[in-house]
Order: structure tokens, then sequence, then C-alpha cells
């Protein structure tokens, strides 16, 4: 059986222990995730198996030490926020917009000879890919030195495109058929389809 639920709060941690946090909790899902049922191998029914204050403690005993009482905390938006923004230290990142998260050659877009291409010329410069939750892709921590070139790569491969429709940006599907056993139906090689037709319905009415 599947269900929807809710997050379970474990606490707060301060900023430079959220990574040390999340990996704790990644191996207590590891070693206590359902192996052996794909349909209940999510993180939330480990949570709900073990209890929450079990789980908790189980993260707690990894970190060597206890979550802080949880913090009041709010969402602006759960969107990637595309484009180029400038950081506190001045390095440069580009969040670039990966239709269903699938770099591949097109023949509309090169996107996989770019990131290849792009990933060449950082890898003796600087600078670091990341994937949004979203499926997207950040280009990071770009020197000023190496801003020009690494602007003129994407733009030769289009990868600084954002030109998109809002409904395009915030739209996502997971693989299904042909490669998902549990697929009933297609899903992400139809979806730009499909939202070509919903932007079109829109833009008519």
């Amino acid at each position: 059986k599947t269900y929807p639920r809710m997050g379970s709060i474990q606490g707060f941690v301060t900023k430079d222990k959220v990574i040390d946090a999340c990996e704790k909790i990644m191996l207590v899902q590891r070693d206590n995730g359902d192996r052996k049922n794909r349909k209940h191998a999510r993180l939330k029914y480990t949570v709900d198996d073990l209890g929450n204050d079990v789980f908790r403690s189980k993260v707690e005993d990894l970190l060597g030490y206890s979550f802080e009482p949880e913090r009041q905390y709010y969402f602006e938006s759960n969107l990637d926020q595309f484009g180029w923004i400038t950081d506190e230290t001045g390095h440069h990142h580009f969040t670039t917009f990966v239709e269903n998260g699938r770099v591949e050659d097109t023949a509309e877009l090169q996107f996989k000879t770019g990131f290849r291409e792009l990933a060449t010329y950082m890898k003796s410069t600087g600078g670091e890919f990341r994937l949004t939750a979203n499926q997207h892709i950040l280009v990071s921590d770009i020197s000023d030195e190496h801003l020009p070139t690494v602007k003129k790569i994407m733009a030769k491969y289009k990868l600084d495109n954002t030109a998109f429709s809002g409904l395009r940006l915030s739209s996502a599907a997971c693989v299904a058929f042909p490669t998902c056993g549990l697929a009933m139906a297609e899903s992400e090689r139809y979806l730009p389809v499909l939202i070509t037709k919903l932007e079109e319905a829109i833009e008519e009415y």
C-alpha cells in the first residue's frame, strides 16, 4: 500500500551541519529502508515503520549530537531561479533549464556536447555542476575571470536559454515508458508535446 504524507520534523541544525545531517539521514534510510518491496522503499515509509522518535535517535547516534528544537520557517518558493545570480563571495551561478532532467543531444539542442565542453573548461579553471531538486543543472562557482568564457560556451550551445513559459519551466515528469517496469503510460517522452499543446491553448484563449 502506498500513500501520501507530510514530512516529519526532525529538528534544527545550523547551516554548517546541514550536509552532515542529510548524509546521516540517508545512511539511516540505507540501513533500514525496505529493499525488497519497491513500493515500500521510500524514506517516508521507513520513518513510519520505525516511528519518528526512533528514526531521529538513529540519525543522532550517527551524528554524535542531538538536533536542536525546531524553529519557525516558511517556504517562499519551490521553483528554481533560472539565469545568473552572484553570491556574497562574488562567484557567479547559472541555473540551466533541462527539460525533464534529460541531458542529451537532439537535432535542436546539443546539450550533452555543450555540457561536456563546459566541463572540460571548468576542470582546469574551477567551477562545478550541481543538480537541483527539480532536475535542472546549476553551473556554479564561476569567478569573474572565467565568466566571459563560460558565457560564450553556454551561448554557443544555447545552454543559457531561459526564454520558456512558466508552465514549461515548472514542468517535470518521471521516465515511465520505456524503461520503468511500473509504468502504465507515456510520461517523459510525451510531456514536452503536451506542454506545447497547453501553451498554444493558453495563448489562444
